[in-house]
């Protein structure tokens, strides 16, 4: 899979995967995309807000950082909504756990 894949996409999921990795540390961030993966809806602002208890600007905010990582995409069926597009962020995983096995084999010698 790694050979047939070009060296910009991999890099684009490793840097998702970085990206994923790094929500630990931003709270909000992590309940949003959280939510939104579960789902597997498209939402508004508001719902995610109601649903999480958080006010519509944490939210914004915490969204807008999403979409900048890659992590949260605009959706183009419904103005002002957003989803997860679950399918990169397992292919992202995929990758990561390939290249952890990999290094294990290497160190198993």
């Amino acid at each position: 899979m790694l050979n047939r894949m070009s060296e910009k996409k991999l890099e684009k999921y490793k840097e998702k995967m970085d990206n994923l990795l790094s929500l630990d540390r931003a709270p909000s961030q992590f309940s949003v995309f959280l939510f939104l993966l579960e789902s597997g809806r498209i939402m508004t602002v508001r719902e995610v807000s109601e649903h999480l208890e958080l006010t519509t600007k944490a939210t914004e905010r915490a969204i807008a950082k999403l979409v900048d990582k890659g992590l949260v995409i605009r959706s183009t069926f419904r103005e002002a909504s957003y989803k997860v597009d679950s399918n990169e962020i397992i292919i992202s995983f995929l990758l990561a756990i390939t290249e952890l096995y990999d290094k294990y084999q290497k160190i198993k010698g």
